[in-house]
């Protein structure tokens, strides 16, 4: 207010020694006020922030944002070397206040604690299931790194069981699935893949099913590989009821190293049997990107889209994501990072743009310009960080509808896949956490 009077008086003196001067103040005062009015726009999307870390390190990863009730968690490692020194907040839905706090202490015998599942953790009600991504290589020293998987009580605050990964996997927690009292993580030895299963209750760690070379098709067994990395789909129910899911599993072999032969394997968890399994792609050393929508698999590796049938060994359709068509790299440069099914939708997103098909036909709906970070799909919005901002996105369009960023002063938004909850937006920066207000809302 007191700017404002200055401005007013300096433009009233002005005005009676030189009313030619009027327009340009007047101009001045007009644009300040503008300036005022756009700030408080952009706090209106804001419900509430809290500076849980003075530091300006919070990670990216983090569990998630999950909510139960009127309890949201966030996380920070204000100390990221050496052995890092984390803290998982439980805050207050409504007013982001803190209610609970767990620090490296709580989840003992575990002392590095660093929140790095990467794509994902396993929520049920009010517990939590997370890991440790750990990426060693076949003949690498496991001294350097911790492998445990562990449960959180997100109402009360509270480290439920914790429990060490067996010995004999090298790779592992890139991501945690499940469906009701199970949990799923991935589990790699170079020449095993294993699917682990966790009871969520009680922390009984068992593997639900185990492959090698003999169990992958002829055309990628007989090149005898050794097993690289593994995505897999959320878990799915067949119409029996029976809970199904799809792995897209990558290996390496000494011919062509720089190659990544893909499978897609089917597998029913109830019956203890494999639904199918079918060779993708032997060529190109990208990640094989999975998803599950509506009876469909969606896998994306490099440039190329497939939608398999996920009950039967059959193709829909492949497509490539180098449409040359102006907008975004198109030329090589543009690796698949991501991929979505929505309302008959296959969501793709590349580098720097996100190419739509109808996940029925193949057909291309729209290729937009966007960044590939990690996005949730809610009410027919997309959200997910971009250029720093978060970002609202009409799911059939493309169209951007809205764009919010940080103070001028502060950390962009980090590249985390937001949590949108009952018109809710929950993501943080460097060192707040945020609650937005959702489209619409």
């Amino acid at each position: 207010m007191s700017i404002f009077l200055n401005v007013l008086i300096f433009f009233t003196h002005q005005f009676m020694k030189n009313k030619i001067m009027i327009g340009f103040y007047l101009l001045l005062l007009l644009s300040f006020c503008i300036s005022c009015n756009d700030d408080n726009i952009s706090n209106k999307n804001i419900i509430w922030k809290n500076k849980i870390c003075g530091k300006s390190l919070i990670y990216d990863i983090g569990i998630g944002y999950p909510v139960y009730k009127n309890t949201v968690v966030f996380h920070s490692t204000p100390e990221p070397w050496g052995v890092h020194q984390s803290i998982l907040f439980g805050l207050d839905i409504n007013t982001g206040k803190e209610k609970w706090r767990l620090t490296n202490t709580d989840f003992s015998p575990k002392k590095d604690l660093q929140f790095n599942c990467t794509f994902g953790t396993y929520q049920k009600d009010n517990i939590v299931v997370a890991c440790d991504n750990v990426y060693a290589a076949k003949d690498e020293l496991l001294d350097r790194y911790e492998r445990y998987i562990y449960s959180i009580d997100i109402e009360k605050g509270k480290v439920l069981w914790i429990k060490p990964f067996p010995a004999e996997y090298r790779r592992m927690g890139n991501m945690v699935r499940g469906v009701g009292q199970y949990a799923y993580v991935n589990a790699n030895n170079y020449n095993k893949f294993s699917l682990l299963r966790v009871n969520i209750q009680t922390g009984e760690l068992g593997s639900a099913f185990d492959l090698t070379n003999d169990d992958l098709p002829k055309e990628i067994s007989s090149k005898n590989p050794i097993f690289f990395n593994c995505f897999f789909t959320p878990i799915f129910k067949n119409n029996n009821g029976d809970d199904i899911v799809a792995c897209s599993l990558s290996s390496q072999y000494s011919e062509s190293p720089n190659d990544l032969l893909t499978t897609l394997y089917v597998y029913n968890l109830t019956q203890n049997s494999k639904v199918y399994s079918t060779p993708v792609s032997l060529t190109e050393g990208s990640n094989a990107w999975i998803n599950y929508y509506n009876g469909k698999i969606i896998i994306g590796k490099s440039h190329t889209v497939y939608c398999y049938d996920a009950f039967e060994n059959k193709k829909y359709w492949e497509k490539s994501v180098l449409l040359n068509d102006g907008v975004g790299s198109g030329s090589g440069n543009d690796e698949i990072m991501q991929v979505l099914g929505y309302d008959n939708l296959a969501l793709v997103y590349c580098v720097d743009r996100l190419v739509c098909f109808d996940v029925n036909t193949g057909d291309i709906k729209y290729n937009v310009l966007s960044s590939h970070s990690i996005a949730s799909v809610v009410d027919d919005i997309i959200y997910n960080e971009d250029n720093n901002d978060l970002v609202m996105r009409d799911v059939f369009t493309g169209k951007i509808l809205k764009r919010i960023a940080t103070g001028k002063t502060e950390e962009g938004f980090a590249s985390t896949r937001p949590n949108v909850v009952d018109g809710k937006v929950f993501i943080h920066n460097g060192t707040d956490a945020y609650c937005i207000k959702a489209w619409g809302k």
